[in-house]
């Protein structure tokens, strides 16, 4: 993916690392800080730069030109007052994007309090998914539209196996579209290495789809309705 996208990762802890990694894969030119040496030289030759400094330090983080990144993310993990600090330093320095991690409610409403519009809460996103799949067993991913509409993926029931698209006909039996097939080629290694799932998809599946075990279906519809079709293999 081609960009000319220019950011900063403040804090190399397991999110901030892979964020890091994620850009840089995604060919943005990323500047990455932590104040520890031997998570810095994890990210050595992985990103443009990679800096061992105390972000709360604001002589040192001026002179990285921070300034003029598209987008500044502090995702500093362990206790917040180094993140508030670092916060208000780029705040400081009038850095025109700061995208903060809030790791508590505390610092969420301080956060809000100093007028930060982006947070990431990744810690509650990850609850969120994780009952989601609790409560819906055979679920594999879902992504809220609205209140009522929402992407699942799922593997294919048992049932699919086989049959066309246009025989199963979801959208007239369950209320449901299919808006693709994805497989599996090759499995997430640690993220720490930055390794991706590597993915095959069929584009807009046509009528004549034939359904294959190793599918995973992209559904689009109410939850209601999806879940007529995880009680199929129950």
């Amino acid at each position: 993916m081609a960009t000319n996208n220019r950011f900063c990762v403040i804090g190399l802890g397991y999110f901030g690392l892979n964020l890091a990694l994620n850009l840089a894969d995604d060919g943005a030119e990323v500047l990455a800080i932590d104040i520890s040496e031997e998570r810095v030289d994890l990210m050595q030759d992985r990103v443009s730069l990679a800096v061992t400094m105390d972000s709360t330090d604001i002589k040192a983080i001026k002179s990285l030109g921070i300034k003029d990144m598209d987008a500044v993310i502090v995702a500093i993990g362990e206790g917040f007052e180094a993140s508030i600090n670092t916060t208000a330093i780029l705040q400081e320095l009038g850095c025109k994007r700061i995208i903060v991690r809030a790791i508590s409610p505390v610092h969420e409403r301080l956060l809000r309090l100093m007028n930060i519009q982006e947070l990431l809460v990744p810690e509650a996103e990850a609850a969120e998914h994780l009952a989601s799949r609790l409560m819906m067993p055979g679920l594999l991913e879902s992504y809220e539209i609205n209140r009522d509409y929402s992407i699942f993926e799922i593997k294919v029931p048992k049932r699919f196996i086989a049959q066309t698209l246009l025989s199963i006909n979801l959208r007239t039996t369950y209320n449901i579209n299919l808006v693709t097939v994805k497989r599996i080629v090759k499995s997430r290694g640690l993220l720490t290495k930055g390794e991706k799932e590597v993915v095959d998809v069929i584009g807009v599946p046509s009528p004549t789809y034939l359904f294959h075990p190793e599918d995973i279906l992209v559904l689009f519809g109410k939850e209601a309705d999806f879940m007529k079709i995880l009680e199929l293999d129950q």
